[in-house]
């Protein structure tokens, strides 16, 4: 267990740096095993010198991987899982054998990547210590019907100027606030009056990925659109148009398709989650603030103004 365990933390570091390749750099040696013993979880299969490692292992090790790699590799990606053990293990050891270990800068690598794994599984088991009553659950899904409502929408983007997101295309920098606001009223005129949303977005609409397609967005969600269309969308019914609404691309129109709402036990897992996560949130803030910790405030806000956030993808509009 504890080879295992080394060996978890090194695909974390391989993972943190690098990332998985999706193909093996190398093809071990492949041995037949009698089909008896392919359900057995003591079988061993894969072995590097004296080091072996069984079909219980492997699996525990891929169920210890971050949920995106767990499914890859406990699927169709198994198959390349072999070749990338047996390839880290060897150079691993050659690196140990060369005493690149030793270097200042490899052993940094390897105590941040062992702080990332202890501060990850503290935070998980301070989750798994909140308790959530059924109560709360359903005082939750009540209080925040976003939570459990499903909302799937189409809108009509009018791009300005000034706008925080660009469109990419030089030819087309967006109409000053006003032009791009009476432009947009009067399209949402037409849809009043009887004009079909779809065809006004492929015609009107400024966003080149969903024009196409009648300004369809599918089922939003919240983390990937930004909070002004979110909101509106959650506060109009199945076939009512928003007014206009300001977003950092420009000015947009929705047009809500269809809301499903999803019963408790649907979402139980998602409730859960959120309350354990906030209340771990509160804890860890405690320990910090208890932790004496001195920062340089500084030294840390220096920098360019465009450096003063981490990268993130950006949200749709």
């Amino acid at each position: 267990m504890k080879g295992l365990l080394k060996l978890v933390s090194l695909l974390a570091l391989q993972i943190a740096l690098f990332a998985w390749p999706r193909r093996a750099a190398c093809a071990p040696q492949a041995t037949s095993t009698p089909k008896a013993q392919l359900v057995s979880g003591d079988r061993v299969v894969l072995s590097v010198g004296d080091q072996k490692m069984t079909a219980a292992e492997v699996e525990k090790l891929i169920q210890a991987l971050p949920p995106a790699y767990r499914t890859f590799y406990s699927g169709s990606g198994k198959r390349f899982l072999a070749a990338f053990i047996v390839r880290m293990k060897v150079l691993s050891a050659e690196a140990i054998k060369q005493k690149l270990d030793q270097r200042p800068d490899v052993e940094l690598a390897l105590e941040n990547a062992r702080e990332s794994i202890l501060a990850d599984t503290a935070q998980k088991h301070i989750e798994e210590g909140v308790t959530v009553s059924d109560q709360e659950l359903r005082e939750l899904y009540q209080k925040d019907k976003s939570l459990s409502q499903e909302v799937r929408i189409a809108h009509i983007l009018v791009r300005t100027d000034d706008a925080a997101l660009k469109s990419g295309d030089p030819s087309h920098p967006g109409l000053p606030v006003p032009e791009a606001r009476k432009k947009l009223e009067d399209i949402r005129k037409q849809i009043l009056a009887g004009a079909d949303f779809a065809q006004m977005a492929k015609q009107y609409s400024e966003d080149a990925a969903t024009a196409p397609y009648g300004g369809e967005m599918g089922f939003i969600q919240r983390d990937k659109v930004v909070p002004p269309i979110v909101n509106t969308a959650y506060a109009l019914e199945p076939g009512q148009v928003s007014d206009l609404v300001a977003t950092p691309s420009g000015f947009e129109i929705i047009k809500v398709e269809q809301k499903h709402t999803k019963t408790l036990e649907e979402i139980r897992p998602a409730l859960e989650a959120q309350i354990r996560q906030e209340r771990a949130g509160a804890i860890v803030q405690h320990l910090m603030e208890e932790s004496g910790a001195v920062i340089d405030q500084e030294f840390f806000a220096a920098g360019h103004a465009s450096e003063q956030s981490p990268p993130s993808s950006t949200p749709s509009h």
